[in-house]
């Protein structure tokens, strides 16, 4: 059968089945999460203002989903091995991802101490508002929905999909950056939306999750830039940073 044939639900398959599947892997996965998890530095709004920002996911079984789906399995259909290799090393959610957005090689990148620590604390500040967002609306990956969809990473099972958490840390450093690299906005903001991406091409996320985690990630940079407490922490990275470019 052809990847863009429609495929009508699976049988026995219900909103309820989904909910109940979805609570189970909740439960496996939120142990591990709340053992890891640091509180915020930097964020202190509420995580209900962040899930309020967000629409309810078309369910399972709706035709949105099923469109979605068809346009997943399209593009896995036309996904080049080195696509997917691309993707899978976009698995990373590391700031020298952004390197050549910033003009500069990314053994330069990795050997700021200054901005890798600003960006590894940005992250673990962003983790609890898009866990509760997951956790709030409990979408499944496209894949345990449709099972034709073939993953090209594998570090994702156990984990729920929208927001996407990738997708979301993605636009949240491009958006940081562009704070301290004005000039690099655009490329800093190309990088965001192929960083989103990678996770479509890879059939881990749905394109809705993706624009989410963009709508999230707007939210929470407003307030990143806001805080006292960022402001602080980030004007070492910001001269380390601004340093390098100028060279």
């Amino acid at each position: 059968m052809n990847a863009a044939e429609p495929v009508p639900p699976r049988k026995g398959f219900s909103r309820r089945a989904v909910v109940a599947a979805a609570l189970l892997v909740t439960l496996g996965s939120g142990y591990a999460l709340w053992q890891h998890e640091k509180p915020p530095r930097f964020l202190h709004a509420a995580e209900s203002d962040f899930t309020a920002l967000f629409a309810t996911p078309p369910a399972a079984d709706s035709p949105q989903t099923r469109g979605e789906l068809e346009d997943l399995l399209a593009m896995q259909q036309r996904r080049s091995p080195q696509e997917a290799e691309a993707a899978y090393a976009d698995r990373k959610t590391e700031i020298w991802q952004f390197a050549s957005a910033l003009g500069l090689p990314p053994d330069q990148v990795r050997e700021m101490g200054a901005l890798n620590r600003l960006a590894e604390q940005i992250e673990d500040d962003v983790r609890p508002y898009v866990r509760a967002a997951k956790h709030r609306f409990l979408r499944l990956r496209p894949y345990e929905i449709e099972p034709r969809i073939k993953p090209c990473i594998d570090n994702v099972r156990g984990d729920l999909s929208y927001p996407s958490g990738h997708s979301t840390y993605g636009y949240v450093m491009a958006y940081l950056l562009s704070d301290i690299v004005p000039e690099r906005r655009a490329q800093l903001m190309a990088r965001a939306q192929q960083f989103a991406q990678q996770r479509a091409v890879c059939g881990v996320h749905f394109p809705s999750d993706l624009e989410a985690g963009r709508i999230g990630a707007e939210w929470l940079t407003q307030r990143f830039l806001t805080s006292p407490d960022y402001q602080a922490a980030s004007v070492e990275a910001r001269r380390e940073l601004r340093a390098a470019v100028v060279r």
